[in-house]
């Protein structure tokens, strides 16, 4: 069995345990936070409310990274509409690479349909080409994201979540169509305590080039009813890098 068919088979392994421990658990409480993890939720911020979400994250990929920041801000603009601006994050690299601040971005969420056991929603999102140094977009470019967000209800305490959706480049307004990328996420929600969650998913990012495939998990707690906090990890799965992240973070409501 070769290195990469022992992480899989250690992540299958880790998947089947989690998901045998959310099959009998009580029912929880959490805010939807869009964090952690790479998917959104597809319930959008209430009417007048004002959430907050920022973390810090360890990347290992041969070249170490510390990113700080991960500060996503979201307002209720209207019973199915959240307006959000992504503030980023500043990542320190290890040596060769630059330092720099990834950028900003800016986008919507639109609640599409909704009924007692799913919800769908439409989120665009317009990263910026305002990074620094290792970040610097020098041709202008703007990644529009485009993608459908689903939860769906498999038991009072399991939630199934899909992302599925498309990204591209603009320069200098003009659509890029050699570099357009496919997405599916799909991940299983589920509690643990009243005040605490876990999640386990799969991460997969689709172009023209090498595809990247990854599983990620992660635990969220509660602190009170408008505070989460969360850690999380992810581990890439494919020939193609050995990457892994760990994080921690925090959503506050307003």
């Amino acid at each position: 069995m070769t290195r990469s068919d022992s992480i899989r088979s250690l992540v299958a392994i880790a998947v089947l345990a989690a998901l045998g421990l959310g099959l009998a658990v009580p029912a929880h409480a959490q805010i939807s936070a869009d964090r952690p993890g790479f998917g959104d939720g597809a319930t959008t911020v209430a009417p007048g409310t004002f959430q907050a979400g920022l973390g810090y994250a360890f990347n290992g990929n041969g070249i170490n990274s510390h990113e700080l920041g991960q500060l996503l801000l979201r307002y209720g603009a209207t019973s199915g509409l959240e307006l959000r601006g992504g503030i980023g994050s500043y990542v320190v690299n290890e040596s060769p690479f630059d330092n720099g601040y990834a950028g900003t971005a800016v986008g919507a969420k639109v609640r599409l349909f909704q009924n007692e056991t799913s919800t769908l929603s439409g989120v665009a999102t317009l990263g910026l080409p305002t990074g620094t140094g290792a970040y610097d977009s020098r041709d202008d470019r703007a990644r529009q994201e485009l993608k459908l967000a689903f939860d769906g209800a498999l038991g009072e305490d399991i939630t199934l979540s899909i992302n599925g959706g498309t990204s591209f480049y603009y320069a200098s307004g003009v659509q890029d169509d050699r570099e357009v990328e496919v997405l599916f996420i799909p991940t299983l929600s589920f509690a643990i305590t009243e005040t605490t969650g876990g999640y386990v998913g799969y991460a997969g990012f689709y172009d023209d080039g090498p595809n990247t495939n990854w599983v990620e998990g992660g635990i969220t707690f509660l602190a009170d009813p408008n505070t989460q906090l969360d850690v999380n990890t992810g581990l890439q799965i494919d020939d193609n890098g050995d990457r892994f992240f760990l994080g921690v973070g925090v959503a506050r409501r307003f």
